[in-house]
């Protein structure tokens, strides 16, 4: 059995990309095409960025999250991006750079509106960096939580191109009328209302109340939405991004562990068996909150008609 195994050639096979719908390398003054390995280029462009920022991020030297949580978080993207253009042909950046960059934007109002929760609920506070006094201070803020959507879609259609997701496309489906999509949107408007006057209680509704607002909006306006797949029994892109969302949550509070400039939680009754400064209960969270941003992104590439760019493909669908 050992005399048919080819050494070099499963080696060679963890390294070579074989995949002809990946694009060949080319460089200047060279007729014959690089070998594709490992990643492509904007993946390991990723790994690098997180090379030099992760230890610096760390490093006690006044630096911190402040200001390498931006550049920490583009390599992670582009690697994942890499990653999945790899193992799929396509990715978020080859498919719509637009889409990708009005994640970027869509990102920075949309943590900023958790901001303006957490001012009211105190759920988390920031230790080492100061807080923001001026124009530049904002924008250096809002840089930093522009890369909340791209990350989670990025790692949900990561998680959507693997096998498993194909189960959860045939499921109970959840048949709700029109009436009953318009009442869950006026649900989701009075639960964020009742989290902002009892925000000691209802707190945890910061991480759904806008699922419950905007998806039904895209629901009824044609536009993507969970709502729309579960009522088929798809429940595909419900477990990719609540999964993608937790993931995410893995890696920010990993990062923010050791990090000079950080946030620490309050959460109280349920600040307990804490995995990093995360309590275990409070990684919950993320699963309703991956499916929150794709309701509100969906909604921002709706106002400009660009629903059908921002579409994320998961394993199972027709095309595979």
């Amino acid at each position: 059995m050992l005399n048919n195994l080819d050494v070099k050639a499963s080696l060679e096979s963890l390294v070579l990309i074989r995949d002809d719908r990946l694009p060949v390398r080319r460089i200047p003054l060279r007729k014959k095409p690089l070998q594709r390995y490992v990643l492509p280029y904007r993946g390991l462009l990723g790994l690098l960025l997180i090379c030099i920022a992760w230890p610096l991020s760390w490093a006690q030297t006044g630096v911190g999250l402040q200001y390498t949580f931006f550049p920490l978080w583009l390599g992670f993207i582009l690697a994942i991006d890499g990653l999945v253009l790899r193992r799929t042909g396509t990715s978020l950046i080859v498919r719509s750079p637009k889409i990708m960059a009005l994640m970027f934007i869509v990102a920075m109002p949309y943590w900023w509106a958790f901001e303006a929760i957490n001012s009211i609920t105190h759920n988390w506070v920031y230790i080492g960096s100061e807080e923001n006094t001026n124009l530049l201070d904002y924008l250096e803020s809002s840089l930093a939580f522009s890369v909340v959507i791209p990350a989670v879609f990025e790692v949900s259609e990561l998680i959507g191109s693997m096998g498993f997701i194909k189960r959860f496309a045939r499921l109970p489906a959840i048949v709700l009328e029109r009436r009953q999509v318009m009442l869950m949107a006026v649900l989701g408007v009075l639960s964020l209302a009742a989290l902002l006057l009892w925000p000691s209680y209802l707190f945890p509704l910061t991480w759904i109340s806008l699922f419950f607002i905007f998806d039904p909006i895209n629901c009824l306006m044609g536009r993507p939405s969970i709502i729309a797949q579960v009522r088929n029994g798809d429940w595909r892109l419900v477990t990719a991004f609540a999964l993608g969302a937790l993931v995410c949550g893995f890696f920010w509070e990993m990062w923010n562990n050791q990090a000079t400039a950080s946030w620490e939680y309050n959460v109280g009754i349920f600040d307990f068996a804490r995995i990093f400064q995360m309590p275990l209960l409070g990684y919950g969270g993320y699963l309703p909150f991956g499916l929150e941003t794709y309701a509100v992104f969906h909604f921002a590439a709706g106002l400009l008609g660009w629903s059908s760019d921002a579409r994320v493909p998961v394993s199972g669908d027709a095309h595979d």
